[in-house]
């Protein structure tokens, strides 16, 4: 009888043990750090309980249940995993861009970011006192970045850096397409940076941000802080999902996006330029030839026949050359529109594009201050074309409070107001 009572017991126990390693619902991404045993979106005590059944044989073995990433699957990965989620680990070993795993001595306490959108989720998540360096794109960026302007501007400089002394660097290896053509600069990176670690996570396009934000935050011990930014991302990519997924072609107005300065020049179906127009219900002309199988989709931009443009026959046009703060034509570093209508009013004396609807109804606008190249920004060039276009859609969706909540919840030390400052959109919504 006592047996049966205490067979019973146990049995209980492995249930019970087995439900609390089960996954909680949450985002659909895998958090690339080993130690996330159940395979989620977070390392919490389900990976602890996970990894013990894994010991036990009553779980699969998964890759990133190997904590200590020494190949084995044991109680010194259950220790690991139990100081990840108490913030004391020595060292944190997470899969990069290139589906490496990389190994970092915690805690990180001198980084330097090379990145375009790099810097912008460092500060995001409050970790930019960590920063000794920054790629020159960032230095040259002065309003958008009041403090991360001032810090050395690297480029290719590896002398520089090695003098720095960093406890890790983040590369501008930072999107998709390097994860096919940018292995030799990772080599590079290696080999000129002996000993020092590499991060190489997905900075820029803006629907696989929540999770990288999530990496970096585990990798900067700004967890808390990471998640608080990817949860805004989040919400604002399922929200402006649900508002246009499922539409056919035929519903999504078709637009041509001129982007990197020069006539003629759109932005690839694929890529991070085109993720806010796809994501606000717009139909890039350029889709039904550059399909997901074609060599440039997911590039950044390609050039193209002024015949053909005309002969899509665009419903919306969209000016967005200016630099990631908007250099030039608008964006954070002006708040004069003339450069803003210079650039539509080129459109519509531009031979051939008169003809086009998007002309004869007035739908050109000009996007800039970096709103749609990627990273965190995207969101808010997201909610402007939703407003244009899909306005019944997005009538609820307000763009610029968006933007003045970015800054104020993720952009610490830039003290802007949108309302009053910048040229980010034009002509103006309420003009449109």
């Amino acid at each position: 009888m006592r047996g049966v009572v205490l067979a019973t017991i146990a049995m209980t126990m492995l249930l019970l043990l087995l439900a609390l390693a089960l996954p909680a619902a949450a985002s659909d991404y895998t958090l690339g750090v080993f130690g996330n045993a159940n395979e989620d979106d977070t390392i919490n005590m389900q990976d602890v309980t996970y990894t013990e059944l894994i010991i036990l044989e009553y779980r699969d073995r998964t890759e990133l249940a190997d904590a200590k990433y020494d190949g084995k699957i044991n109680m010194q990965d259950v220790t690991q995993i139990e100081l990840i989620i108490l913030g004391k680990e020595k060292e944190l070993t997470f899969r990069d861009l290139f589906g490496e795993a990389e190994t970092v001595n915690k805690p990180i306490e001198r980084l330097i970011n090379l990145g375009i959108k790099g810097p912008v989720a460092v500060r995001a998540i409050g970790a930019k006192d960590l920063l000794v360096a920054v790629g020159t794109y960032t230095t040259t960026n002065e309003v958008f970045f009041p403090e991360l302007s001032k810090l050395p501007g690297i480029k290719d400089d590896y002398e520089m850096m090695l003098s720095l002394e960093p406890d890790a660097v983040m590369t501008n290896l930072e999107m998709r397409r390097y994860a096919i053509d940018g292995l030799p600069k990772k080599r590079e990176f290696q080999e000129k940076l002996p000993g020092i670690p590499l991060i190489c996570l997905n900075m820029r396009e803006t629907d696989v941000l929540p999770e990288n934000v999530m990496v970096l935050g585990y990798i900067l011990d700004r967890e808390d802080e990471a998640k608080e930014y990817s949860d805004w991302l989040e919400g604002h990519i399922n929200e402006f999902t649900t508002l246009t997924e499922g539409f056919s072609t035929d519903e999504r107005p078709k637009y041509y996006i001129e982007s990197h300065g020069k006539s003629w020049r759109s932005i690839c179906p694929g890529s991070r330029f085109d993720w806010p127009a796809a994501i606000a219900g717009g139909y890039n002309i350029a889709a039904d030839v550059i399909g997901p199988n074609h060599p440039l989709y997911g590039h950044s931009y390609f050039d193209v026949d002024p015949e053909w443009v005309v002969e899509q026959n665009p419903e919306y046009v969209v000016s967005g050359r200016s630099g990631a703060s908007g250099g030039g034509l608008g964006g954070y570093d002006t708040d004069d529109p003339s450069g803003a209508i210079a650039s539509i009013e080129e459109y519509t004396t531009r031979p051939g594009l008169s003809a086009t609807d998007a002309v004869t109804n007035g739908h050109i606008y000009y996007l800039g201050g970096g709103l749609y190249n990627g990273g965190g920004s995207s969101i808010i060039g997201a909610a402007y074309m939703g407003k244009v276009f899909q306005p019944a859609l997005f009538e609820d969706v307000d763009p610029q409070a968006i933007h003045q909540e970015f800054i104020d919840e993720f952009c610490p030390g830039l003290n802007f107001d949108v309302s009053e400052h910048g040229v980010f959109f034009y002509p103006p919504l309420e003009e449109s």
